[in-house]
């Protein structure tokens, strides 16, 4: 980008190309390598079996609440491991 800022991987398909993510419908993921695990749904984040999981979680920032863990998967491989924005498969920043 102009101001040289790295762009944050998306959540449906991990790529840190310029789009509006809260709309992205991708079913691949941004190299066309794996299927989208993931779906926006009402500016939510489910998984394509309907299982909700937290966005706040896919930040580089996280998310600190702890009643709810079980939504703390990454959107891109399910790994509990890590967040999207760690994930093996985005885009390399």
């Amino acid at each position: 980008s102009a101001s040289g800022n790295v762009l944050s991987a998306c959540t449906v398909c991990l790529g840190r190309h310029p789009h509006r993510v809260v709309e992205c419908k991708a079913t691949k993921t941004w190299d066309e390598a794996f299927d989208s695990l993931c779906m926006r749904s009402n500016k939510s984040l489910t998984m394509r079996d309907g299982r909700q999981i937290c966005s706040d979680w896919q930040r580089a920032s996280g998310c600190d609440n702890t009643t709810h863990d079980c939504r703390h998967i990454c959107s891109g491989c399910a790994a509990s491991t890590h967040r999207a924005q760690m994930c093996p498969r985005a885009q390399k920043a």
